[in-house]
């Protein structure tokens, strides 16, 4: 009989949502620029204009620079909170509703993504109830 220690097994491997298919990951985008993510925050804020919030969530996450420099990331992000903060709470349920599951799924990222940087908590802390 084996007297492994049973807090060092890593049961995380055993989990499907740890287990990933090269063929399902977002193909990487690192030839972005910051003229690419310029443009994509005017598309943004054009749509944020015309109020299709959920147009807009789904432009950004089809056009998201996976692999880009870090500096396009963080361009491609401030784009991504102002679409967030243009979001106001009476418009969240029927946002929801026009999207699906798997948006909705990486738009939560986005926002956990987003309440890391000291950038976006500063600009919310001034405005709390803007998100």
């Amino acid at each position: 009989m084996s007297f492994e220690d049973w807090r060092r097994i890593d049961v995380d491997k055993y989990d499907p949502d740890y287990q990933y298919i090269p063929d399902e990951l977002p193909e990487e985008k690192a030839g972005a620029t910051a003229s690419d993510i310029q443009a994509l925050t005017q598309t943004l804020r054009g749509s944020i204009q015309r109020m299709e919030i959920a147009q807009a969530f789904a432009t950004a996450i089809e056009y998201a620079p996976y692999g880009a420099a870090e500096e396009v990331r963080v361009s491609f992000l401030k784009a991504v909170f102002e679409v967030f903060v243009s979001v106001k709470m009476n418009d969240v349920a029927g946002i929801t509703k026009q999207l699906d599951l798997d948006t909705l799924d990486t738009i939560v990222k986005f926002l956990y993504t987003l309440m890391s940087k000291d950038w976006a908590l500063k600009q919310y802390l001034s405005d709390p109830y803007k998100l």
